[in-house]
Formats: C-alpha cells, sequence, structure tokens
C-alpha cells in the first residue's frame, strides 16, 4: 500500500472507531457492496476515490485517499462513535456476556442460537447488529454513552452493587440481609443472592430451597429444573448441623445420579467465569 492510499481498515484505525462500523457505513451509503467472496467498489465508491490493491497475503481489496479522512461521512462517524459490549464492560469490570445479559434483561437485546439479537427498543437507542462471517453469529455495538441510560444504571444497582470482599469471605455485608433477587425471591445471604442473581440473568430456569425426593426433610439450595443439576454453596463457618444436613445432602445426590456444582467462597470473586465453566462442562445451556 502506498502513502497516498488506506485501506477500510487501516481508515477505521485512524479514526479510532470499530472496523466494522467504518464497513457498515460505507455499505449503506453505497460505496461498496458485499460479495461471497470479499467487498467490491461500486461506481460511487469509485467517483469517491476507491481503488483496487493486491497482495499476496490479503489477494484484491478496497483502498482510500488518505483525503478521505476529512469526508464528511466519515466525520460525522466520529461524532456517532459505537463501542462493542466487551469496551463497556471493562470500566464496570463486567465481561461482555454479563453485559450483554443485562441489556437483555432491559429486552434492548434477545438471546438466539446466532449470538445476540438487536431488540426494535435497542435499536431505538442507538445499537447496531454485526455479523461475524468467521463464526456465523451475530453481535452488538452501541453508542458510547449507553451505559450512562437511567434504566441500566438501576439494574446495575439491583444487581452488582455489592462489591465482593474477596474469596476468605463468604459472609458478604452479613449486618445486612440481601434485598430481593431480580425474579423476586429471597435468599438467605450474600452468597445465595449473588448466584441466584447468575442463574437468573443467564437464563437458566432455578428453584431455591428445593424439596428432595426423599422421606426425610432435605432442601438444596439450587435446583436447575431443566438440567437436573443441584447448586450447593459451602459458606465456611458452618454450624455441626447444618454442616450435617450439607453432607447427607450429598450423600442423596449421589443415591440420586444427580450431578452437583459445588460453590465456595473463593469462587464469588470468579463467579461467572467458574459457573460459566462448570456449567459447560455438565452440557448445561446457558446465555
Amino acid at each position: 500500500m502506498s502513502d497516498e492510499t488506506l485501506s477500510s481498515s487501516a481508515l477505521a484505525r485512524r479514526l479510532e472507531l470499530p472496523v466494522q462500523q467504518v464497513f457498515a457505513a460505507l455499505k449503506d451509503h453505497g460505496w461498496i457492496k458485499k460479495l461471497e467472496d470479499g467487498w467490491a467498489l461500486t461506481g460511487k465508491g469509485e467517483f469517491e476515490g476507491g481503488s483496487y490493491q493486491t497482495s499476496k497475503r490479503y489477494g484484491r481489496y478496497i483502498v482510500w485517499p488518505v483525503s478521505l479522512l476529512e469526508h464528511p461521512l466519515l466525520k460525522n462517524l466520529e461524532d456517532s462513535r459505537l463501542i462493542s459490549a466487551a469496551d463497556i464492560g471493562k470500566s464496570l469490570e463486567l465481561s461482555a456476556q454479563q453485559l450483554n445479559r443485562l441489556f437483555a434483561e432491559l429486552a434492548w437485546l434477545s438471546a438466539s442460537k446466532r449470538g445476540w439479537q438487536l431488540t426494535e427498543a435497542g435499536r431505538a437507542l442507538g445499537g447496531q447488529s454485526f455479523d461475524n462471517q468467521q463464526i456465523g453469529l451475530s453481535y452488538v455495538l452501541w453508542p458510547e454513552d449507553i451505559a450512562s441510560h437511567p434504566a441500566f444504571q438501576r439494574l446495575l444497582a439491583r444487581c452488582c452493587r455489592v462489591e465482593q470482599k474477596g474469596s476468605d469471605s463468604d459472609d458478604l455485608f452479613n449486618d445486612v440481609p440481601p434485598p430481593l433477587t431480580l425474579d423476586g425471591k429471597q435468599v438467605e445471604s450474600w452468597p445465595h443472592w449473588h448466584i441466584a442473581q447468575w442463574l437468573y440473568l443467564a437464563g437458566l430456569r432455578y428453584a431455591w430451597q428445593r424439596d428432595l425426593p426423599v422421606e426425610e426433610p432435605l432442601l438444596a439450595d439450587f435446583y436447575l429444573a431443566d438440567a437436573g443439576v443441584y447448586l450447593e454453596y459451602w459458606a465456611s463457618g458452618e454450624h455441626a448441623d447444618q454442616l450435617a444436613k450439607r453432607m447427607r445432602r450429598m450423600e442423596v445426590y449421589k443415591n440420586l445420579g444427580a450431578p452437583v456444582l459445588d460453590i465456595h467462597p473463593e469462587d464469588l470473586p470468579y463467579l461467572d467465569e467458574y459457573l460459566s465453566r462448570r456449567l459447560q462442562e455438565l452440557s448445561v445451556e446457558f446465555y
């Protein structure tokens, strides 16, 4: 590539914009069109100075004059910069998946086998949907100020407001009882509250304090009804009778042949990563 031209990807880097946003704008304005094997210039794109170059590594690709950086189309893109869920989540210490689950709770996204789908409500807020051709999944980019939306801030406060104190503490803010979970359940401790919030936002149908199918009265911490999986939180410092009941429950699970996922205090600071990995090992589907 000569010094006088830039590829579409290089244009995006110079403008500090997502590559997908730049390609979408060039396509929407009729400068390029999508072919089965890549992108091609239109007559309008050629008029704006687009041309082709060829390299051994990339084959044929489109380049543009550097002067295009000052074109009104691209200048307007800078004023409507879009960012990914991963970028939004970084400042909030949330993964892209956690951020997308929150947006889904607000009905800005919906989950499907093709990835996260933009709803009409999300589109009205400036979200734009894109397809990852390599993996066949869709994703959404958002305006930079989406995280300041009042509805999102309220949801964030309701489900993520409690800061994990550390792996050696499972009685988070134990002087203050946890509020209702997003799905209206009253659980007994902050760790259980965090687990319940995660399960609900991940789209898993769960029961709290599920009665076990045995003669004696035993209650499981959580039960994933569709997967037949039990979850037990092993709090530190449990009384002897509590520990005895938990050990008895573990015996029942074994006799029933039911899978059980143990959660310990040290797992709480990494709950999303831990539950995602363990549930995938058990072939449990979730958002």
